[in-house]
């Protein structure tokens, strides 16, 4: 039988799993987009363990105005991105915006504080700081170790919040068992974001080498990299951000769902919402209908 992984070799892992990943996010809007997802992941992440079960993909829609289908979930997509002051920090920090401006936000970056200012860059020693202590688990704790692994894990940034049931029943067992409980959710975590970063590399790399022909003047590029940074279009929000007509538009987004590199994924008063097919977030439970395909003219 295999022996378990020592702390010191899930640590190891841990940094190389972050290495490769800060490594593969080599320029900062692949870095950007990646970040972005792991914070939304976090933060669904997080509203589960306080009670408000929600996942990854809905809380991407909700951020982005897809229509969902409505779940006995006491709104958790709302209280996760922030608007009832708990989530990763709040609805900034989910979205990748800025720094924390609600009241949580603030309580958690002076945590994060403390707890670099106690014991360095050593995450199981914060962990241990932030944790162990009657009560210490909160949502303004749990988005303090996240503050506190994004200034010394680089870009990766892996959610943990998902992995984390069962902290509190380790947070009372021994200083050893809850050093090789937080070890080895780093190293699952670091995994988890290795993956998602290669992922959304190679999808980001298919749309390119898909679209590689087009004319330099063309949108449909900007188009596409606004969709994998993570951003939902429609047609009347493209033809904004873009300063072309709809009719163009249309024309590239359709293009780009004909091409695998875009999904329309339901729809607003003011149009079908494109994503991209990025291989990370998918929205089959997002709309309560499939989106209808825009074919007719305008």
């Amino acid at each position: 039988m295999d022996e378990k992984p020592s702390l010191y070799q899930l640590l190891v892992e841990t940094g190389a799993a972050c290495g490769e990943t800060a490594g593969i996010l080599d320029i900062s809007y692949l870095r950007s987009a990646h970040q972005r997802r792991q914070r939304i992941v976090e933060a669904a992440g997080s509203a589960s363990l306080d009670g408000r079960p929600t996942t990854a993909d809905r809380l991407f829609a909700w951020l982005g105005e897809v229509p969902m289908q409505a779940q006995a979930n006491l709104g958790a997509e709302s209280y996760a991105s922030g608007d009832a002051g708990t989530v990763v920090a709040d609805v900034r920090i989910a979205r990748g915006d800025g720094e924390a401006t609600l009241p949580l936000g603030r309580e958690a970056a002076q945590l994060a504080e403390s707890a670099r200012a106690r014991v360095g860059r050593d995450p199981l020693a914060s962990a241990a700081f932030l944790f162990r202590g009657k009560d210490a688990i909160t949502p303004a704790s749990r988005a303090a170790y996240i503050i506190f692994l994004r200034r010394i894990l680089g870009p990766a940034e892996p959610a943990l919040s998902p992995l984390f049931m069962g902290i509190e029943a380790a947070a009372k067992r021994s200083a050893a068992a809850f050093d090789g409980y937080m070890a080895d959710r780093l190293a699952r975590a670091s995994r988890r974001a290795l993956v998602s970063a290669r992922t959304l590399r190679s999808g980001l790399a298919a749309a390119y080498s898909t679209l590689g022909k087009v004319r330099s003047s063309s949108h449909i590029l900007p188009i596409a990299e606004q969709l994998f940074a993570g951003h939902p279009l429609t047609i009347a929000s493209a033809s904004r951000i873009f300063g072309i007509s709809r009719l163009a538009a249309r024309k590239h987004l359709v293009r780009l769902e004909a091409e695998g590199v875009a999904e329309a994924v339901g729809r607003r008063k003011t149009g079908v919402v494109y994503v991209a097919r990025d291989g990370l977030m998918t929205f089959g439970q997002a709309s309560p209908s499939p989106a209808p395909r825009a074919t007719s003219r305008l």
